[in-house]
């Protein structure tokens, strides 16, 4: 095979062999003019060869370059997808944990109300089961609900919590949670009340940025664009940085 050098070089010897055939029946000046056009010509074909050279080597180089940039690409792909295995694996776990934890509770639950009933139909008051769940219990308890998709007993049981406890390090938290039920159901206008209770209730709670950012969210959805913009102006004021304030301002982003 040849190369593009000779390939471009073929055609400049021939026409050199058909100018040295020529000479012996051509004039002098004939001659001259020829030879330094030729001459002209084997400079630039020397040129344009030593061009196409470099670009023959450039382009190997860019493929060689290509090859080992898909490897790396192709290598660093497959070290992300088996991490990915890993988490999804570990969420699976997990979610099977909650939902095994889930129907403990729900066992519970339908025990002691068996057990009310028939206290009832014997005569007897119900148990007064304020006592039976520590805070962390009760907590685990009812966010176990929201974990499972149960939003409104997830609701409901966030709302026990705070009639009992509403005092604890978990408090604000379960005032979030009460929102993010209410959020989870579509029901915009409660979540943003509920989700302002955070803010107002616990203002020192570290689920203050969180609130205020959903309650942006929340008004967007209601299409109160004024509102969600004023609350995300907020979290990014108040709490520049913080994870909320970036999701914040991708938000306000979006609204524009």
């Amino acid at each position: 095979m040849k190369t593009p050098a000779l390939r471009h070089a073929a055609p400049l010897a021939l026409a050199l062999v058909l100018a040295g055939a020529a000479a012996g029946c051509a004039p002098g000046n004939y001659y001259r003019d020829t030879q330094a056009q030729l001459d002209s010509l084997l400079t630039t074909q020397a040129d344009l060869v030593r061009r196409v050279d470099r670009l023959d080597r450039k382009l190997e180089e860019t493929r060689g370059g290509m090859s080992s940039t898909r490897a790396s690409t192709e290598t660093n792909l497959a070290k992300l997808s088996e991490r990915l295995d890993v988490v999804v694996s570990q969420l699976e776990r997990n979610q099977e944990r909650m939902q095994d934890f889930g129907l403990k509770i729900d066992t519970v639950r339908q025990r002691m109300n068996a057990a009310d009933s028939a206290r009832v139909a014997q005569g007897m008051a119900p148990r007064d089961t304020s006592g039976i769940l520590d805070p962390e219990q009760a907590y685990q308890a009812a966010y176990s609900d929201y974990a499972a998709g149960r939003y409104k007993l997830a609701g409901e049981a966030f709302r026990e919590f705070l009639r009992h406890y509403p005092n604890t390090e978990v408090s604000d938290n379960a005032q979030y949670w009460i929102g993010e039920s209410l959020y989870a159901q579509g029901d915009f206008p409660s979540a943003i009340i509920e989700f302002r209770a955070v803010v107002d209730n616990y203002p020192k709670g570290d689920k203050v940025p969180a609130a205020l950012l959903k309650i942006g969210i929340a008004n967007a959805r209601l299409n109160n664009t004024a509102d969600a913009r004023k609350s995300f102006d907020q979290v990014i004021r108040k709490y520049p940085r913080s994870p909320e304030a970036a999701l914040a301002k991708e938000r306000l982003a979006q609204l524009r």
